[in-house]
């Protein structure tokens, strides 16, 4: 197993960019779930996967508030190529 220092910036960038990226995707599916169970008639479970939802859409924001600390204002946005 490689160590942080073994990365470049620019590859730590990437690693930032991606996990940002992956917890955005998690948060609008998380959060498109709880208006599916919003939307139907409320019941005592119903309340308790709402509530499930919250928490974890409150931990996913915590990660990509954490990792937002990490980004680079100056580094480049542009499309990676491979």
């Amino acid at each position: 197993m490689k160590n942080k220092s073994d990365m470049t910036d620019g590859d730590f960038q990437k690693l930032i960019r991606i996990c940002m990226n992956d917890l955005s995707i998690q948060r609008t599916l998380l959060e498109n779930d709880m208006q599916e169970q919003r939307d139907d008639l409320r019941t005592l479970e119903q309340d308790e996967a709402i509530d499930k939802l919250e928490r974890r859409i409150m931990l996913i924001k915590k990660d990509y508030e954490h990792y937002a600390e990490f980004l680079d204002p100056a580094f480049s946005k542009e499309e990676i190529q491979y």
